[in-house]
C-alpha cells in the first residue's frame, strides 16, 4: 500500500488522541478533593463493606470529566462531584457519565450555592433492592436518558426507540466538513473520489465528465486518475484561491485506493474532458 503522508500521519495521531482519551489521567488534573469524592462514587464495595483499591475511572467518559473541570469556582466542582456521591448513596446509579453531565448542567445553569454538600459520615437510608438505595422515579430515568442522548448525540451515537445505542453513526454532521472547493486557509485531510451531475460538480476543483460511453468502470476510474495528476490538467482544473497545493493534492489522490475509484464510477462511460485522449492512452499502457 502507499505510505502515508506527514499531513495524513499527523492527522492519523491527533485524530487518535482525541478518541482514545482516557478518564484516569484526565481524573488525574483533577483537585485532589474533587478527585477523593468522585474515587468514592467508583470504587466498588466488597463484601464486608470496604472499599476496593481501584476506582473504575471507566464508568466516567473523559470530556463530562473535562467539563467538570471548566466549572468555576473550584467549589463548584466540589458541589458538583458531592451532588454525584449523594445520589450514589441514595439512588442506584445507572450511568455516571450521564448523571455528572446532568449535575454539571444544573451548576452551570443555577449555580452551586444550593447544592447541599455531603458529609462522609452521613447515614445510607432508604428502601429498594439494595440496602440504602431508592428505586428511581419515572422522572429521574426519563431525565437520566434524556442526558445519556444528548451525550452520545455529541459523538454521532444513535439510539433506537427502545433507549439501546444501535451503534449507527449519525455521520450527517460529517458532510460539512466535505468540500469541493476548500478554502486557503482549510487544512487537507484526505480526497474523496464523487460521482454526481455534472452541474452538481461545477465548483469542485478536480472533475471530469461523463458521457454514454463502452469503457468500464475499472478503465474509466484509472484514466480518471491519470487526468488529475497530470501537471498541466491540474493547472487547468483548480481554481486560483483554493486550499492546499497542487503537489498536495496530488498525492491525496494518489492515496485513494482503486476499489474505491470503481466502486464510485458508472459502467458504460466515455471520458470527455481535455486531455481526455491522453490519459486514455496512459491508462492502457499501464493496463
Amino acid at each position: 500500500g502507499l505510505e502515508k503522508s506527514a499531513v495524513q500521519q499527523k492527522a492519523a495521531e491527533d485524530t487518535e488522541a482525541l478518541l482514545m482519551r482516557d478518564a484516569a489521567q484526565v481524573a488525574k488534573r483533577l483537585p485532589e478533593d474533587v478527585r477523593d469524592v468522585l474515587e468514592r462514587c467508583v470504587t466498588p464495595k466488597t463484601e464486608d463493606g470496604t472499599n476496593e483499591s481501584a476506582p473504575r475511572w471507566d464508568k466516567f467518559d473523559a470530556d463530562v470529566l473535562e467539563h467538570l473541570m471548566a466549572l468555576a469556582p473550584a467549589e463548584a466542582m466540589l458541589a458538583a462531584a458531592g451532588r454525584l456521591l449523594d445520589l450514589t448513596r441514595t439512588t442506584r446509579v445507572d450511568n455516571y457519565s450521564a448523571s455528572l453531565s446532568g449535575i454539571i448542567r444544573t451548576v452551570k445553569k443555577y449555580g452551586h450555592d444550593n447544592m447541599a454538600t455531603v458529609d462522609e459520615d452521613d447515614t445510607e437510608g432508604g428502601t429498594g433492592t439494595e440496602p440504602g438505595k431508592q428505586r428511581k422515579t419515572k422522572a429521574e430515568k426519563l431525565a437520566e436518558k434524556e442526558a445519556w442522548r444528548e451525550i452520545l448525540a455529541e459523538d454521532g451515537i444513535v439510539e433506537n426507540d427502545d433507549g439501546e445505542a444501535d451503534g449507527t453513526a449519525d455521520d450527517r454532521a460529517e458532510l460539512g466538513k466535505l468540500t469541493g472547493k476548500p478554502h486557503p486557509d482549510d487544512v487537507l485531510l484526505y480526497a474523496v473520489p464523487v460521482c454526481a451531475p455534472y452541474q452538481t460538480l461545477a465548483q469542485y476543483k478536480y472533475r471530469v465528465k461523463l458521457t454514454p460511453g463502452s469503457q468500464k468502470r475499472g478503465k474509466a476510474s484509472k484514466q480518471c486518475v491519470e487526468m488529475f495528476l497530470q501537471d498541466n490538467n491540474a493547472g487547468r482544473n483548480v481554481q486560483e484561491g483554493g486550499g492546499g497545493n497542487a503537489g498536495q493534492i496530488r498525492e491525496f489522490i494518489r492515496a485513494v485506493v482503486d476499489n474505491d475509484w470503481v466502486q464510485t464510477m458508472c459502467g458504460d462511460v466515455k471520458i470527455a474532458a481535455a486531455g481526455a485522449s491522453k490519459a486514455a492512452k496512459i491508462a492502457a499502457a499501464g493496463a
